[in-house]
């Protein structure tokens, strides 16, 4: 089961991740396998010019011009809710419970949004209709898409962050309820799914600065409101991905300091890819 996307369809196993500090390039044969070898570039001191010029470059010279493409925006760029239905509602109630909620949400927002929404799977005792629904800033998902145009590519998926790391669990048949600690360079996200939930938070964490610097106070602080989220959310382990698990001396801390379950390592692609990784895969599987 893999869960939709904010915008389009898509048959592809290439993806693009871009925000202000990176960018991250990704194709996947129908193997699974990297086409060419995965590209990450830092580009946080760079113009917005430089960044479309750095982007073209890495579309020339591995010959992806005019392929589609899959990328999403970031965990800070848009919203997800969850809300369950009567499953003896009729479709016609549904849609305009649905249709309702939506615009309740978007109303209280002052920019112009978009939205999707998706249905979770059917249990045989459920007595709910269970509604994913993701709304973002319509000009975070214009600004991607007119991004990877820009340099010959062609989007058919600009997906959600908190989207795609419930769709690798979900994916590789995580037993539900499940956690993920997704620590980036920049930022972690802690996520958690179950079946009549989904919650997630943006934790800040500058993995880059701690690694470079060796502030072990960073960390500290950082493990501290970690715990706080589990503690508030009811979780008692997590998994944990990113490109921190490529750090062995950082990674023994955190799991002598959290209740980690298991490494989501990725094979054949550097853990940095958490995100491009799901999001080729997906694209693979429609």
């Amino acid at each position: 089961m893999i869960l939709g996307g904010i915008f389009g369809r898509s048959g592809t196993g290439l993806s693009v991740y871009m925000t202000d500090k990176l960018v991250r390039v990704l194709e996947l044969g129908r193997n699974k396998k990297p086409v060419f070898e995965p590209i990450e570039i830092f580009w946080e001191h760079e113009e917005e010019s430089r960044k479309k010029q750095i982007l073209s470059t890495i579309v020339e010279s591995n010959r992806l011009k005019g392929k589609e493409v899959i990328s999403c925006i970031g965990a800070n760029e848009g919203i997800l809710k969850f809300q369950k239905f009567p499953i003896a509602m009729s479709k016609k109630d549904l849609m305009e419970a649905i249709d309702w909620f939506i615009k309740s949400e978007t109303q209280q927002i002052k920019e112009e949004t978009v939205y999707d929404y998706f249905f979770l799977e059917k249990e045989p005792d459920d007595k709910y209709i269970r509604v994913v629904i993701t709304i973002a800033r319509k000009s975070s998902v214009d600004r991607v898409r007119d991004t990877l145009r820009s340099v010959g590519l062609r989007p058919k998926i600009i997906d959600y962050e908190i989207v795609d790391i419930i769709n690798y669990g979900l994916y590789n048949k995580l037993p539900p309820p499940f956690a993920i600690l997704y620590m980036d360079y920049y930022e972690s996200v802690l996520t958690y799914y179950s079946k009549n939930t989904i919650t997630y938070n943006k934790i800040d964490f500058n993995y880059k600065q701690y690694r470079d610097v060796k502030d072990a106070s960073m960390l500290d602080h950082f493990l501290i409101e970690v715990r706080n989220q589990l503690v508030i959310n009811e979780i008692s382990n997590v998994y944990l991905a990113g490109p921190v698990i490529a750090d062995e001396l950082t990674l023994e801390n955190i799991m002598m300091n959290l209740p980690v379950l298991g490494i989501l390592d990725l094979e054949d692609v550097p853990p940095g890819f958490f995100i491009p990784y799901i999001l080729s895969v997906r694209g693979l599987e429609e």
